[in-house]
C-alpha cells in the first residue's frame, strides 16, 4: 500500500471544513465552512486566501461557466458572485424539512449539479440526493448523510457515499438522461470509527475518500474493493479532498474541528486547517456547472 503525508497548506480553524473543489479557471482551491457559514478560496502557490460569509449553512461550492460560483445552502441552491458576495437564489430545496441542510455535491460532465441533503443532527434517513440543471429532481431518498460523489472516466458509472452506511456504492449512469440504476456496494469500510466522507477520483479510476475519524484520505480500487493507498493527515476529522494544481497531482484536503474534545484539539491543533499532498498519480479534471439556456431560473 502506498503512503503519502499531507502538509499544512493553510492553518485556520474551520468548524466544519468541506466542499473541496479545484477551480481550474481561477487556479484556486475552493472550500466551505458549513457551520461557519462561509465560502473560501486559496491560491496554493501564494497562499492568498479569501472568504465570503453567506449567512446560512453551506454544504457545497462548485464553479459555474459564467464565472460565478454555485453554492448549496440550507434550504436553497444559489449563485454567488464571489467578488461582491451577492447571492441569487436559483431554486429552493426541501422547504418542508427546515431542519435539513445541503451537504456534499459535484457536477457531472455535462454540467448538472448533484447535491445531497441531511438532517442537521444527522438523523437517519431524513436526507436525499438531488440533480439540478435549472430544474431539480430527487434521485435517491431515505439518505442519512449524503456525501462523496464522482464518476468514472467513461461516464458509465457513478460512485456515491451515504456515510451512515459505511460503504461506497456504484450505480450505472446514463449520461444523456442523467438517470442512475443498478445500485450495488463495491467497497465496505471495515475499520472501526472510520467514516467515509468526501470523495474524488484519479485518472487511473481509483477512488480517494476522506475518512472522518481516521486522520487520512484512503485510496480504493473500485474494481476489487481493496484499500491500496493512504494519505496521512494531522487532523482526525478529514472531510473532503480534491485533485488540483497545475499538474492535477496535488490533493487538497479539508478538515474539521467539530466533534473534537478540548483534549483532542490540544493533541491535533491543526484540526480545521487546509492540507495538501503531492501525489504520484494524476487526478481527473473537475466539472463546472452549466446553466441550461432553455431552462431560465
Amino acid at each position: 500500500m502506498q503512503i503519502w503525508n499531507a502538509e499544512i497548506l493553510y492553518k485556520t480553524d474551520l468548524i466544519l471544513g468541506e466542499g473541496a473543489y479545484w477551480h481550474e479557471d481561477w487556479k484556486m482551491f475552493l472550500y466551505v465552512d458549513i457551520e461557519g457559514r462561509k465560502v473560501g478560496c486559496i491560491n496554493p502557490v501564494t497562499k492568498e486566501i479569501k472568504e465570503k460569509y453567506v449567512g446560512k449553512r453551506v454544504g457545497t461550492v462548485v464553479p459555474a461557466t459564467n464565472g460565478k460560483l454555485i453554492v448549496a445552502l440550507q434550504g436553497s441552491i444559489e449563485e454567488l458572485d464571489f467578488e461582491t458576495g451577492k447571492l441569487r437564489e436559483l431554486v429552493t430545496i426541501e422547504q418542508d424539512k427546515p431542519n435539513n441542510r445541503s451537504n456534499d455535491g459535484k457536477c457531472d460532465v455535462v454540467g448538472r449539479l448533484w447535491i445531497g441533503t441531511m438532517h442537521v443532527d444527522a438523523k437517519l434517513h431524513e436526507g436525499a440526493l438531488y440533480r439540478f440543471d435549472g430544474g431539480i429532481k430527487k434521485m435517491l431518498d431515505n439518505i442519512s448523510i449524503s456525501n462523496g460523489i464522482c464518476w468514472s472516466a467513461d461516464n458509465r458509472t457513478m460512485y456515491y457515499i451515504d456515510s451512515s452506511d459505511y460503504n461506497i456504492k456504484a450505480y450505472d449512469f446514463d449520461l444523456t438522461s442523467g438517470d442512475i440504476f443498478n445500485e450495488r456496494v463495491i467497497i465496505q469500510i471495515r475499520e472501526p470509527d472510520h467514516t467515509p466522507d468526501g470523495m474524488c477520483i484519479d485518472k487511473e479510476g481509483m477512488l480517494w475518500v476522506a475518512i472522518w475519524g481516521g486522520g487520512c484520505v484512503n485510496r480504493y480500487d473500485p474494481g476489487t474493493g481493496n484499500l491500496i493507498g493512504r494519505v496521512n493527515v494531522d487532523a482526525p476529522n478529514v472531510t473532503n479532498c480534491a485533485f488540483g494544481g497545475n499538474g492535477m497531482n496535488q490533493l487538497f484536503i479539508t478538515t474539521a474541528r467539530a466533534d473534537l474534545s478540548d483534549e483532542q484539539l490540544k493533541q491535533y491543533p491543526l484540526s480545521g486547517s487546509l492540507f495538501c499532498a503531492d501525489i504520484s498519480v494524476f487526478g481527473a479534471h473537475t466539472n463546472q456547472f452549466i446553466s441550461p439556456a432553455t431552462k431560465p431560473y
